[in-house]
């Protein structure tokens, strides 16, 4: 095609500098630390943690227990992406939107709880995933210490 640069949408007098280019991968996100930052100490979140879950927690760790059974979530069809540590607020909520139906603005606590829940339990994810990437940051700095020991020796 005339007239079409191959590289649609990207320009060398975009990212005049590296300070511009560092803003635009910051924009990116995970994308950018994964693949092109830092693969190496970026966590996978799609795999299970490399190091032990109590690495740090010399009495151990509180584990966490799913309250409602996969019978109870099966039987109230909850969809498979809600049967997480928070199905039963969600088993709460539906609950109470059949009790007060058509009034479903009177389960605003059920939802607030239920909400409450989901931060809750995305803040213990995004800890977890901050733990592990420190743990693999200081695995690394650790191997280079010990090659550089290595080296000097």
């Amino acid at each position: 095609m005339a007239g079409v640069s191959p590289t649609v949408g990207f320009s060398s007098a975009r990212y005049k500098d590296f300070f511009e280019l560092e803003d635009c991968l910051k924009e990116m996100g995970n994308y950018a630390e994964k693949y092109i930052r830092n693969p190496d100490t970026t966590p996978d979140s799609k795999v299970a943690p490399q190091f032990d879950s109590n690495i740090g927690f010399p009495k151990g760790r509180k584990t966490r227990v799913m309250i409602a059974t996969e019978e109870e979530m099966e039987a109230a069809r909850i969809p498979k992406n809600s049967r997480d540590y928070c199905a039963h607020k969600y088993l709460e909520l539906e609950t109470c939107r059949v009790k007060v139906a058509p009034f479903f603005h009177k389960c605003h606590h059920e939802r607030h709880s239920l909400e409450e829940c989901e931060f809750d339990d995305y803040v213990l994810r995004m800890k977890e995933y901050e733990r592990e990437r420190r743990l693999l940051k200081r695995q690394k700095r650790k191997l280079q210490q010990q090659q550089a020991q290595a080296a000097a020796a």
